[in-house]
């Protein structure tokens, strides 16, 4: 029978105290007790420019800016991942705080978890509500993320290939 504690832990553990010194209060509550930044006045919610982003905690890859859009949300969002490898995903009901009559009631209130696959960071969750080409929607914490810049591009505003992606378009104060 497999280990089932294996398979959802992280493959690298930080000493929480180092964290706590490393990050800000807003990182470490995000990534390490699950908690939520505030909408609309995080770091990443209205970056464009060329690069990477990557998990503060470990720096592995996780989403790129030419999968990045407005969603409206207040968060970053991104269609899809560097690498589905590099995530984890799993049932999160804590939005209505384990209500099981209000969860009997309406399903749709548990929400998808997405955390770093190699340190366990809470990023944020993900939702079937997207654009085109996954239908996904990953909304994910500025607080949980550090951004690399493209050295090919070194940094410009980034510009999606498809003009149906154009995350900025139409979208008030952008």
């Amino acid at each position: 029978m497999p280990d089932i504690r294996k398979s959802i832990s992280p493959n690298k553990e930080f000493d929480k105290n180092e964290l706590k010194e490393r990050l800000t209060p807003t990182q470490y509550q995000v990534t390490q007790e699950h908690q939520t930044e505030k909408q609309f006045s995080n770091k990443y919610y209205k970056h464009r420019e060329a690069g990477v982003y990557k998990c503060i905690i470990c720096g592995i890859d996780q989403f790129t800016s030419k999968t990045k859009y407005n969603s409206g949300s207040g968060w970053p969002s991104f269609y899809d991942v560097v690498d589905k490898q590099n995530i984890r995903c799993r049932k999160d009901a804590s939005g209505v705080g384990g209500n099981l009559l209000r969860i009997i009631a309406d399903p749709s209130l548990i929400r998808t978890e997405v955390s770093c696959k190699e340190c366990g960071s809470h990023l944020g969750h993900v939702f079937e509500d997207g654009p085109k080409p996954t239908g996904l929607r990953y909304c994910v914490n500025s607080a949980s993320l550090d951004f690399k810049a493209d050295e090919v591009q070194g940094g410009d505003k980034d510009e999606p290939s498809s003009p149906a992606l154009l995350p900025w378009v139409g979208v008030v104060g952008w």
